[in-house]
């Protein structure tokens, strides 16, 4: 169903780009011509990163792909926007009789150029945040002891491996990670998606090889990996993974790791019943979405949280302050710590701004050191 709406969105938003196409371009053919290259070549860009590229390794082919649909997409969305700010600064200014700025609005080759420009400076430092990752390290404080007094915690999620994550950026992670050196490695979902191949997962558990840490990696789901044409969880226990699905498990220290299933439909509180857990004890909860943080105020000491991506689309960071539930770094509800994530890459659209592809680590101290 999600891919349906996907396909007509976009195909919506192709058509209202030839509708506003200014109509004295359309009289000439050579323009006609390349209107029709450009939407029909965008367009098969997006079907094959949907429907093909999962059966491709990672290379050419597959990055020219994908870096066309960027393209079209980022190009096609800052003509919608200019076309609007186009039409309603043409009404004001013939209401205001402003014949200058009626000149300039009239011109097609400024629009052109002005959604050439636009699309150009926002793509420069937007492909380089989601291409280039960093470590984003927070220190918390938790009001509760542990049988050590600290707790270094590396966190990675939405590799979407294939059309999101490339091999160089898996390289990138397991580097920053081994850099840090945690006592262990949460992994939040959405680590692949319908375009991954199992070449991809295959390099995915090479990765996951290399990473050493005291206490063990371990996986929450998120939701696309319900897309994933291929079974993801083989290639993570081979790496040593230890998967939690509605799942938890004490570590040495004593502290609990609670990995939640996407639909988060199971509570905090009963998984740690079903597993034994002590709900005294610090306690880390692994879920994909961030959806009712809030509620695990006085059960979890620590929220973990991915998918959003830190908003890779244009605009869409500015909504930051106003959501309801955090959408990028670190913010309080009541004790509990919750932190999200920008992700190790994009979802099929490499570009991410103005977050940046991270490998999060939070170093936890805590009150004591008990039994």
């Amino acid at each position: 169903m999600m891919w349906i709406v996907l396909i007509l969105a976009l195909a919506a938003m192709s058509a209202l780009t030839v509708i506003q196409t200014p109509r004295e371009w359309l009289k000439h053919k050579l323009l006609r011509i390349l209107l029709l290259i450009y939407h029909t070549v965008g367009i098969t860009s997006i079907a094959l990163i949907l429907f093909a590229v999962y059966r491709m390794k990672d290379g050419v082919l597959r990055e020219v792909i994908i870096w066309t649909e960027t393209f079209y997409f980022t190009l096609t969305v800052f003509s919608l926007i200019l076309s609007a700010v186009r039409y309603f600064g043409f009404e004001l200014a013939r209401h205001f009789r402003h014949r200058k700025i009626l000149k300039i609005l009239s011109s097609q080759t400024a629009f052109f150029l002005a959604a050439i420009l636009i699309s150009a400076a926002y793509m420069v430092p937007s492909v380089h945040n989601a291409t280039t990752l960093r470590t984003v390290t927070y220190d918390i404080q938790v009001d509760k002891t542990c049988a050590a007094d600290t707790l270094s915690v590396a966190v990675v999620s939405d590799f979407h491996i294939g059309a999101g994550a490339r091999h160089s950026e898996m390289d990138q992670m397991a580097e920053l990670i081994m850099a840090a050196k945690p006592d262990v490695i949460l992994i939040d979902g959405d680590i692949c998606d319908s375009a991954s191949s199992v070449y991809d997962l295959e390099y995915m558990e090479e990765t996951l090889n290399k990473l050493n840490c005291r206490y063990g990696i371990f996986y929450a789901e998120g939701n696309h990996e319900a897309e994933c044409r291929f079974n993801p969880d083989p290639y993570l226990r081979r790496a040593g993974v230890t998967i939690l699905k509605d799942e938890g498990v004490k570590l040495e220290n004593g502290v609990n790791i609670v990995g939640r299933k996407n639909a988060l439909e199971v509570s905090v509180e009963q998984i740690m019943k079903e597993c034994g857990l002590d709900s005294d004890a610090p306690t880390v909860v692994l879920q994909h979405r961030t959806k009712g943080l809030s509620q695990l105020d006085g059960i979890a000491d620590l929220a973990i949280c991915g998918h959003t991506h830190g908003y890779q689309f244009p605009f869409l960071g500015v909504l930051m302050p106003y959501e309801r539930d955090i959408s990028c770094g670190h913010r309080m509800y009541g004790k509990t710590h919750a932190i999200v994530s920008a992700g190790v890459a994009e979802w099929g659209y490499r570009t991410k701004w103005p977050s940046q592809s991270d490998v999060t680590v939070i170093n936890i101290s805590f009150k004591g050191v008990g039994q």
